[in-house]
Formats: C-alpha cells, sequence, structure tokens
C-alpha cells in the first residue's frame, strides 16, 4: 500500500508524508547510496513540512529557517529510526542538507531529495544559483523536505509513523 498521508505536529507547522516505494536511481545505486545495507530499501517516507516563508532566496533569515526545519527533521527521524530499530527493521534518516545517510557509511553517492520528491509525486522544481527549490502545488517554495528508507513493508512503515504521529511511541 502506497499514498498519501497528511498530518500535523503539535508546533503547528503543516507536515505532509507520503510513503512510496524507491525510486528507479535507488534501487539500480542502493550499493553506492548505502553500502553498509545488504539489501536495497523496500520502502521510502517522503516528509514535506511547510516553512514559515519562501526558501528559494538567500540571507540569514532562510538559512535559520532550514536550520530550524532540519532540527524538526532529524528530531522525527531519530523516533523513526529508533521505533523502526526496536521492531527489528532496517531503516535510514537522509540528511536533507547533505544527501547523506545519517546511521548508515556514506556510500559514493548522495540522495537527491529534490529529484526524489519530483520523480515520485511530480512536483516541479527551480534552480537558482545552482540550489534546487521544489515547487509545491499549495506552498509554492515554502517547503523543506525530508526522507526516510526502511527495509520493511509499507504497512509497517505507516503503523511506526501514526504511533510516532500521536505520541505512542515507545522510545
Amino acid at each position: 500500500m502506497t499514498g498519501y498521508y497528511q498530518s500535523h505536529c503539535l508546533n503547528m507547522n503543516s507536515v505532509e508524508r507520503y510513503i512510496k516505494p524507491p525510486t528507479p536511481f535507488m534501487v539500480d545505486n542502493w550499493r553506492k547510496l548505502l553500502p553498509d545495507w545488504q539489501v536495497p530499501p523496500q520502502t521510502i517516507v517522503i516528509v514535506l513540512i511547510n516553512s514559515q516563508f519562501p526558501l528559494d532566496g538567500e540571507g540569514e533569515l532562510i538559512e535559520q529557517e532550514k536550520d530550524r526545519l532540519l532540527k524538526q527533521f532529524m528530531q522525527w527521524g531519530q523516533s523513526f529510526h529508533i521505533m523502526s530499530h526496536k521492531q527489528g527493521f532496517l531503516t535510514e534518516i537522509i540528511c536533507p542538507k547533505e544527501g547523506t545517510p545519517q546511521y548508515s557509511k556514506q556510500g559514493d553517492a548522495h540522495f537527491d531529495l529534490v529529484a526524489t520528491v519530483h520523480h515520485s509525486l511530480g512536483f516541479n522544481f527551480s534552480t537558482v544559483k545552482g540550489c534546487k527549490t521544489l515547487l509545491h502545488p499549495r506552498w509554492h517554495t515554502a517547503v523543506y523536505p525530508g526522507l526516510f528508507l526502511s527495509g520493511t513493508t509499507a504497512v509497517a512503515v505507516e503503523s511506526i509513523l501514526t504511533a510516532i504521529m500521536i505520541g505512542e511511541a515507545d522510545i
């Protein structure tokens, strides 16, 4: 079961999460992306966080907002990783800023989160000064992407995410 799930976190930032199969790039290059893994990821979770303002510009305020959203995403990622690990599932959290795994050895290739969202969800993007920015259908450029990977089914992943979002995760 792959699909779209939307939820709202406690601090009132809008969050969308999509459970999807890995992209063809991930399937073809998983050994370069995740050299510690013995099998390719089975399920990916795309997390989109609505930022307080557009992220397609430059400046200290935008960098502070990106840092705030990165911290929020990584906290969720840590919860997802811990709860998945307790259930015996292989997981990885991809740093949105660097495109690298947080719990596995870094490989020869990096994850491109904007390309992943574009391929998996069909969202357009723009490139300004070498930096790709997502164009969300409602939030436009006020969106921050994140990515979780899992070695288990979409149903198991959804169960873990639901427990985390409603605060039932025993982590």
